[in-house]
């Protein structure tokens, strides 16, 4: 029996047009390939690169909740690795980003001493600064996910861009929930109203998805964020209020002139 192998790839945000050529390959040339999309339409083109495509979708109504839903996906994934066959897992979107079972199963499967990779893919981020026109290195960029952004105190620049993902489950420390937490929206305007002022414009954001639907860009002002609808594929984007004030100091012991 040959030995094991795993590849984790993604769909990207707008599929099938966003996988990419060496996703597509690894798809054809494995043995099995364990997926987790959400819309009929890709999971019927990676059908058609392999015919021994297995759903993962069944896993979500086995799990008490997400993180045991992970659990499940990484113990389905490795018993085909080590049962010696090349193994393809393929996740909507980057797999990297927000996939806590691509991390997991890669970090098992090399520990174990079988070759592992996750390759890249086009992100919701990706498609949010061309849909929106935004240049991250212009003010610099910052990203946290909307409930660790409640919890933690990180500390916040105003002076660069903000991005809050997964705001469509925002607040909710069961895992259970597919929406934003009953204080959830109400909770992050309140956060946010501490670093930004009140008619500060930010954008509540979704990608397209299907070549019917036009991306989600809907501009309001921070006073009206807890009113806002989401869904669980929103995205908060939190321009920066201004250009950071120049380091005059720095710049004259240097004598730079930005």
């Amino acid at each position: 029996m040959s030995k094991g192998q795993l590849t984790i790839v993604g769909t990207g945000i707008f599929a099938p047009a966003h996988i990419s050529q060496e996703a597509i390959r690894h798809i054809q040339s494995s043995d099995v390939v364990f997926a987790t999309i959400p819309d009929p339409l890709s999971m019927h083109y990676v059908q058609k690169l392999n015919t021994n495509v297995v759903s993962m979708g069944d896993l979500y109504e086995a799990g008490e909740d997400r993180v045991d839903t992970y659990e499940m996906m990484v113990t389905r994934i490795l018993n085909a690795v080590r049962e010696g066959q090349r193994v393809c897992a393929i996740y909507y979107g980057h797999p990297g980003i927000f996939v806590y079972a691509a991390h997991k199963a890669i970090k098992l499967a090399r520990e174990e001493g079988f070759e592992a990779n996750l390759l890249p893919a086009i992100s919701a981020e990706d498609c949010l600064f061309a849909d929106l026109g935004i240049d991250p290195a212009s003010h610099g960029c910052q990203a946290y996910e909307a409930s660790q952004f409640l919890f933690y105190q990180h500390s916040i620049n105003s002076y660069s861009s903000l991005i809050l993902w997964q705001l469509g489950v925002v607040g909710d420390t069961s895992l259970k929930l597919f929406r934003p937490a009953d204080n959830g929206m109400a909770m992050l305007q309140d956060k946010l109203l501490t670093l930004y002022p009140a008619d500060h414009k930010v954008t509540v954001y979704e990608a397209a998805t299907l070549p019917i639907i036009p991306p989600r860009i809907e501009e309001v002002a921070l006073s009206e964020l807890s009113e806002t609808k989401v869904r669980e594929i929103s995205t908060l984007f939190v321009p920066a209020v201004s250009f950071p004030p120049i380091d005059h100091e720095f710049c004259e012991r240097w004598q730079v002139q930005p």
